[in-house]
């Protein structure tokens, strides 16, 4: 900058010199600033706690899930509940690294924007480790592999069991939006009619009804498909895009590590495939809405039950407590005789429930002893905050044996195989189950 030509412009530098004071150039200052600037950012960066570091402060796992896709994740939504086998695994996550499951929505369009908005901490459902993806977020070990497969209207099979044949102008080709299937079907049949359908849910009826022709999709989902009937899943000669499934991750390396963890300590990757087929069996043979329902409830029962034993845990109370109960028992009989529910079914139903709370708090309480736990964090309040979702639920439960009626009464249920409480506590879910499978109760 120059400061030469009038008289005030030299006036204001000896001014300026007569004080001390020699001005910077106003190149050389902006360059000064930025650079300090920097190292502001760069010193805030690293004192900023890391996404790891806030979940053990808050106490909590949020848990994003798309919760369309059976048998991994799906949502429940006349009760705003998920089940699935990726749920399942994600709750045992949970109770293993110290924490409470929290569940958010999310979809497979909005994935990389939610995580990169800080709007969960892991992402389960289904979700395939992809280039695209690894570079926004980071994968857990995979406790999953799939290929894709072609699924067509039954004795359809032969016309569409090579890329080529998929990959024509007159084959209508449907996906549903955001996720894999849609990235491999504009890639690999960019000559199909392509439709894309936003209904995961809905997607295979229209194959069914005749308004589209074939899906590729993953193996499992392809199998589960052809397990409802109608639909049958179409052998290729090769592999196609080999993909593992895992755990989507915020950018953070001590999470990765945590996460992966707990993955090996509870041996995930041998345990879930076995699990996945009670899930697929479910959902390819899905149980009477009242049993499907009574299921859910006893699996949200005991995951509040979960948060009952952390605050004990903390406080020092006792697991037990008589005259809470008694005083539980009778509320219901009473509330149960407008609804129609007899008194020996409230007190075998509702006892068992009890009986089952207090086995997964010693199952949970034997297990932090030995694992030398110290007080969670970011406990909920037990009168305030638990207890009120338990009697929600409870009182559900109670609405739930009046609409199985008198000829149910008289026969065992068929309950769903699979749970998403039985990796935390088999014991536990057995136990509240057990009058729901005995007749006469």
């Amino acid at each position: 900058m120059s400061w030469g030509g009038s008289s005030v412009g030299r006036a204001s530098r000896s001014q300026c010199e007569g004080r001390g004071f020699d001005p910077l150039p106003l190149h050389q200052f902006l360059v000064a600033l930025l650079l300090v600037l920097i190292c502001h950012a760069a010193t805030a960066a690293q004192t900023a706690p890391s996404p790891w570091s806030q979940i053990q402060q808050r106490g909590v796992l949020r848990i994003g899930t798309p919760g369309d896709y059976a048998p991994f994740s799906l949502r429940d939504a006349a009760h705003d509940r998920y089940v699935g086998a990726d749920i399942a695994l994600a709750r045992e996550l949970a109770v293993d690294l110290g924490l409470r499951a929290e569940f958010v929505p999310t979809s497979w369009r909005t994935l990389l924007a939610d995580a990169a908005a800080g709007r969960f901490d892991i992402a389960v459902g289904g979700i395939s480790i992809t280039p695209e993806r690894q570079q926004s977020v980071l994968f857990s070990a995979p406790y999953f592999h799939d290929t894709k497969q072609p699924v067509v209207r039954c004795g359809e099979e032969r016309r569409y069991d090579t890329r080529d044949e998929i990959d024509a102008p007159q084959v209508r080709l449907i996906v549903n939006p955001g996720g894999t299937n849609e990235a491999f079907a504009r890639r690999q049949f960019p000559h199909a009619s392509l439709a894309v359908h936003a209904d995961n849910l809905g997607v295979f009826e229209e194959i069914r009804a005749g308004h589209a022709d074939v899906m590729v999709t993953d193996g499992v989902e392809a199998t589960l498909q052809q397990q409802r009937g109608g639909l049958c899943a179409v052998k290729v000669a090769q592999q196609w895009a080999p993909a593992d499934k895992a755990v989507l991750l915020l950018r953070d390396p001590a999470l990765k590590d945590a996460v992966d963890a707990s993955l090996r300590r509870l041996d995930a990757k041998r345990g879930y495939a076995q699990r996945l087929q009670s899930w697929q069996a479910d959902a390819a043979r899905p149980a009477s809405p009242v049993a499907a329902t009574l299921s859910g409830l006893i699996d949200e029962r005991l995951a509040l039950v979960n948060e009952v034993a952390r605050y004990k845990w903390n406080t020092g109370a006792a697991i037990e407590d008589p005259p809470r109960e008694q005083a539980l028992l009778e509320s219901l009989r009473q509330r149960a005789t407008p609804l129609g529910v007899p008194q020996p079914m409230v007190d075998a139903f509702f006892t068992a429930q009890i009986e089952a709370a207090k086995q997964l708090q010693r199952e949970l309480f034997a297990r932090w002893k030995r694992e030398r736990r110290e007080k969670f964090p970011g406990i909920a309040d037990l009168a305030t905050s638990i207890r009120p979702g338990i009697d929600r639920v409870t009182g559900e439960m109670l609405e739930a044996l009046a609409g199985i009626g008198t000829a149910g009464r008289a026969a065992a249920l068929v309950l769903p195989a699979a749970s998403t409480m039985a990796g935390i506590s088999p014991e536990s879910v057995r136990m509240a189950r057990a009058p729901l499978l005995a007749p006469g109760t």
